[in-house]
């Protein structure tokens, strides 16, 4: 099993525009692509520093079974979210995605 965690740097002036198409457009997108259903656990967190950064910093998490499930998420859902917002925020948001291997411990 693997976690696909990806982490989203926002601008203040952007940030309740991004934050509502998030919310309203992307997450459903990714439900109705299969992602935070049953199986695949998805969270959502805001990063919180104690360095005062302005910008606002989420973290997106969601379980997938395989490499594969990994390669369809990047290329379809985070596809689209970046054909979306590069043209309405530019570089005011930023993203970047890891993969993490589960390990029991």
């Amino acid at each position: 099993m693997y976690i696909v965690n990806t982490t989203f740097i926002v601008e203040p002036a952007v940030h309740e525009r991004w934050y509502d198409l998030f919310v309203r457009q992307f997450v459903p997108f990714l439900r109705a692509g299969g992602f935070g259903s049953d199986q695949t656990r998805m969270v959502f967190t805001r990063v919180l520093t104690d360095h005062g950064d302005p910008h606002y910093t989420y973290s997106l998490q969601v379980d997938v079974p395989d490499t594969a499930e990994y390669q369809r998420f990047m290329t379809e859902m985070i596809g689209e979210y970046a054909s979306i917002t590069g043209p309405l925020f530019g570089e005011q948001t930023l993203y970047f995605t890891s993969l993490l291997r589960k390990i029991v411990l």
